[in-house]
């Protein structure tokens, strides 16, 4: 760790690497929401383009954690708290895997403040049909037993076992014993937070509000993320769009930098030379 800052809302920004040779900003925010923004550190390593490193832990996630009494509130203060952050960099390249990719989706703001914004793993709604038709199509488990057992009894070994039971929707066959001790057994929560999210907080964003009007974008996905189906994005005529860049990437599912980082590394890299 190369420096560690917290700004007026609380937002832990985090400088983890720092490559001379120009002064973009790569701002790295996790998914859950309630996931630690080290989920994103294998992420972080596989990346070599000249430039700053940083990640970010809105309040409220992973172990940015604090006690407050309405802590509701809170979430809805996530995108102003997002703007905030993303204000106090030059040349700022937002980075979101899953929830931390759709959030920037309800702040129409961010086309003015964006260098360039790559969305990794995500989705442009909830409610797309795809989501169960995948999970039929690939015979997948159920997790209504799991999401119903912390949504209950939120502690941390109901959590780990819904995420451990979701590892079958997050990477290919052949990856997922692998991607278990990999990543989700050491994945880091907020345990309020997720018990926020599967309760009912994800009906606080449901629609989004912003598609990328200027800001070049690049969407990542795995052909094997059966969670975030990349298929969502392909039928999602409002993406259509000069500045935004689909990239589907074979043989991956929901952490496609784990199964697929050359082609993580050579798509990330391309698009961010190409902002120079």
């Amino acid at each position: 760790m190369l420096k560690t800052l917290y700004n007026k809302d609380k937002t832990r920004l985090q400088l983890v690497k720092s490559i001379p040779g120009n002064n973009n900003n790569y701002l790295f925010l996790p998914g859950g929401p309630g996931v630690d923004s080290d989920s994103l550190m294998g992420l972080v390593n596989e990346l070599n383009i000249a430039g700053n490193y940083w990640l970010i832990d809105l309040i409220l996630n992973g172990t940015n954690d604090e006690h407050f009494s309405e802590h509701e509130e809170i979430y809805l203060k996530w995108p102003q708290f997002l703007v905030n952050a993303i204000k106090d960099f030059e040349n700022p390249i937002l980075i979101g895997h899953s929830f931390g990719g759709y959030l920037p989706l309800f702040i129409p703001e961010l086309d003015n403040l964006l260098k360039g914004f790559i969305m990794i793993g995500s989705t442009p709604t909830l409610k797309s049909k795809l989501f169960q038709s995948t999970a039929e199509k690939h015979n997948l488990p159920p997790l209504s037993k799991e999401q119903n057992k912390f949504i209950e009894t939120p502690n941390l070994q109901n959590l780990k076992a819904l995420y451990e039971k979701e590892t079958f929707y997050f990477f290919s066959k052949d990856y997922q014993k692998q991607g278990l001790e990999d990543i989700v057994k050491k994945l880091i929560y907020c345990l309020k937070t997720e018990h926020w999210w599967y309760s009912g907080g994800y009906k606080t964003f449901s629609e989004i509000t912003w598609i990328p009007q200027n800001t070049p974008t690049l969407v990542l996905g795995g052909t094997d993320d059966h969670i975030t189906p990349f298929q969502i994005f392909r039928e999602d005529k409002r993406f259509e769009r000069p500045n935004i860049k689909l990239c589907e990437i074979e043989n991956c599912g929901h952490f496609p930098w784990l199964e697929q980082p050359k082609a993580i590394e050579q798509s990330i890299e391309q698009f961010i030379k190409n902002l120079l």
